[in-house]
């Protein structure tokens, strides 16, 4: 199951009743949950002790797998450096592709959707082993009344990392051909930190009419200008349930034209879309969700990563999982330097021409040989008639 990324409110990490135990050895309270609980009995000793035992004793096992993964995931996030992911197709090597400064990839989502929570969700992964006590680094929307992101943000992942940056956006419009507009420009040109959003609806646009771009007041400190690797679509899961109970297909189709544009697609591979506040549906209503998004947006079920809003080794992978499923598929799509090209161009041109020559000393040989033998044929001849 997925894993944490929220919309307007603070996350909440889940709480989860702890049980009595047969066992001696302390069962991490996330694990609780995989343990059966036996039903009560009069006190008397029998088998379901020695069950709860092996059922505490699973969960441990599982526990001690999922942090194994958990570590392993965290430490490839840590590591990364641009390149790191190639799968050197066509025979390419890192050094061949024209690599990103810093792996960048841009949320992007309707309004409540969570993108700045699900920021600060994914900072809070790394946080935990660095700085328990960080401050969240986005800042979330506490109510419907607010507007949410007004400047265009770059959050390094982890925190001061040189290897990737994810940026948080203002919300997308209810007009599909406004958000294209605005997410053609970054697509096409790239993102700055400290940029303005424009392009939303009139009225919250006058709202931001005459604010200055955050770090942009002076000419020469421009923030520098990212490169979009790779899209993250974030929606919510509760407004996409309730779009489908009510069959209010206007807000399915703003998600799905707006994810199906062209230019929001890296190559031939389209966003991965994350699924937030899964923590308010039951475990059903949150696959049902997934897989009508997947039938809507054309993408595998495996494409759809559900961060609920919990704090928890779980949604931590999840978050992982996400990351270095959109770093994959960044890299798959980087551009390969002129110089390989034209290293391969030239390569293939030789081999061609090697073929040929080889090709023609095949049919040079082979006409000496059959004028050897008309010669040999002429002189028997000869030979015959003068006899």
């Amino acid at each position: 199951m997925g894993g944490g990324g929220g919309g307007d409110g603070d996350l909440t990490p889940t709480s989860i009743l702890s049980s009595p135990s047969c066992s001696s050895e302390v069962l991490p309270p996330e694990f609780v949950e995989y343990v059966a609980v036996p039903p009560a009995s009069d006190g008397e000793e029998s088998d379901e002790c020695c069950a709860y035992d092996h059922a505490e004793e699973d969960a441990l096992h599982f526990g001690r797998q999922l942090q194994d993964h958990l570590r392993q995931a965290k430490e490839f996030i840590r590591r990364y450096k641009p390149g790191d992911c190639i799968e050197g197709a066509g025979g390419a090597k890192a050094g061949d592709y024209i690599l990103p400064e810093i792996t960048t990839l841009l949320l992007v989502g309707p309004r409540g959707a969570g993108k700045s929570t699900l920021v600060n969700r994914i900072t809070r992964v790394f946080d935990k082993d660095d700085d328990p006590f960080a401050p969240d680094r986005a800042q979330v929307s506490g109510n419907s009344k607010s507007n949410g992101t007004a400047f265009v943000r770059e959050y390094p992942v982890p925190r001061h990392s040189t290897a990737i940056c994810i940026y948080d956006t203002q919300s997308l419009s209810n007009n599909p051909q406004r958000n294209f507009k605005t997410l053609q420009k970054w697509m096409a040109k790239g993102i700055c930190h400290g940029e303005i959003v424009t392009g939303r609806d009139t009225e919250e646009g006058n709202k931001t009419k005459g604010i200055k771009p955050l770090g942009n007041q002076i000419s020469f400190l421009h923030c520098k200008t990212r490169k979009v690797n790779f899209v993250i679509f974030v929606v919510d899961g509760v407004s996409i349930l309730e779009a489908i109970e009510s069959n209010r297909r206007d807000y399915i189709e703003v998600l799905h034209e707006t994810f199906k544009h062209p230019f929001l697609s890296i190559g031939d591979d389209k966003p991965v879309v994350v699924v937030t506040h899964g923590d308010r549906l039951s475990i059903l209503q949150r696959a049902h969700v997934q897989n009508e998004l997947a039938d809507v947006l054309g993408i595998p079920v495996q494409q759809i990563f559900d961060i609920p809003g919990a704090d928890d080794c779980q949604t931590d992978l999840a978050i992982l999982d996400m990351l270095r499923y959109s770093i994959q598929h960044a890299e798959q799509n980087l551009p390969i330097k002129l110089s390989y090209l034209l290293e391969v161009h030239w390569r293939e041109t030789f081999k061609n021409a090697a073929e040929r020559l080889m090709a023609l000393d095949a049919i040079i040989e082979a006409t000496i040989i059959f004028l050897c033998i008309v010669i040999l044929l002429l002189r028997f001849s000869d030979k015959l008639l003068q006899s």
